[in-house]
């Protein structure tokens, strides 16, 4: 068995567009398709990429108006690998957020989480 280094990644993004219940709600299979998409692009632009497994999730998180606490959920996705040995720390966060910028822009979303080792990020679209 040979050791490699480890360098995993977690890109997290929810189905729902916006914040609103009546926002449109895409599925695994949506995001599979806009990752897979990245993926032939970058390899035929013979860019580097990244693969991985798709998960089914959801975020929970709270909802507070003035003293009234709930909570909610939306549908999400988790796409989770390890970087390969050959791509440079740098290679992998453009890559990664290479991804994440596809998912926020195909998937409508204002947020998608990024972890790559033990750092985090968040891309931010208007």
């Amino acid at each position: 068995m040979e050791q490699k280094p480890f360098k995993p990644f977690l890109v997290s993004c929810g189905l729902k567009e916006g914040y609103e219940s009546s926002g449109r709600v895409h599925t695994t299979s949506d995001a599979r398709n806009i990752i897979q998409r990245w993926m032939e692009t970058r390899l035929k632009q013979q860019k580097k990429i990244t693969a991985g497994t798709l998960l089914e999730g959801q975020f929970i998180y709270p909802q507070i108006n003035g003293e009234e606490i709930s909570s909610t959920f939306e549908p999400a996705i988790h796409y989770k690998g390890i970087i390969r040995e050959d791509a440079s720390d740098e290679e992998a966060l453009e890559m990664l957020e290479d991804l994440a910028t596809d998912l926020a822009k195909n998937l409508n979303q204002k947020r998608v989480h990024v972890q790559f080792g033990t750092s985090y990020f968040i891309i931010e679209r208007p």
